[in-house]
């Protein structure tokens, strides 16, 4: 009963915050529908395999290494900052570029690692989710957890991530969305940019 009820609990919180638009879904928005569907998709794998990362973390209780060393804490919040707000700093300038078409041609030839890596760099960016992670897993999990649960939430978990994120590349890589996209490039990479820099500003100096 004890497994069923912390199941179900770890499934249902992490899915409202999995759809709770940050970081890692408007890099998967982006890159979907500037570059394609695979290219999304690989993205999809890197944020699937920082929860994991995230998740492992939390399951063994990073927030208390966090609390004992408060400098760990904060060194991770501004270089993850930083670098959401490198991200903005990129997109920012590349919606104030004249030929957008050009543009979209030549970056999709980036890498598939490329991708990967920037999915999975930017869920690790923001340490606030281990110390989300770990004050869920310590309010629904017994005082004694077996690895099997541990194994069996952090796959769920992951299961989530990667059905919510794959639905929002179905969606942004469409024909409809993608030729939307292309009218409105310089407008959306504008907006796309500011709400970067937004987010990595307040990884930075918010105080909780």
């Amino acid at each position: 009963m004890n497994l069923i009820f912390a199941l179900l609990s770890v499934v249902s919180i992490w899915s409202i915050a999995v759809i709770t638009p940050g970081p890692n879904f408007f890099i998967t928005a982006q890159t979907a529908v500037k570059h394609s569907r695979l290219a999304g998709q690989f993205i999809v794998l890197g944020t699937c395999t920082g929860t994991i990362i995230w998740s492992i973390a939390g399951y063994f209780g990073l927030a208390y290494l966090f609390i004992v060393a408060p400098w760990i804490y904060a060194t991770l919040k501004v270089a993850g900052g930083s670098y959401i707000i490198y991200l903005g700093i990129k997109v920012l300038i590349s919606s104030k570029r004249t030929s957008p078409n050009l543009d979209i041609q030549q970056e999709s030839f980036q890498s598939n690692f490329i991708n990967w890596r920037k999915g999975l760099v930017t869920n690790l960016s923001n340490p606030k989710t281990a110390m989300f992670i770990t004050s869920l897993f310590a309010s629904v999990l017994p005082k004694e957890p077996t690895l099997f649960m541990g194994i069996l939430i952090v796959t769920l978990m992951v299961i989530i991530s990667l059905i919510w994120y794959s639905f929002v590349v179905f969606i942004f890589s469409s024909k409809k969305v993608s030729c939307y996209y292309n009218k409105m490039q310089n407008r959306i990479e504008g907006v796309a940019g500011i709400i970067f820099v937004a987010f990595g500003a307040k990884l930075i100096f918010d105080n909780k």
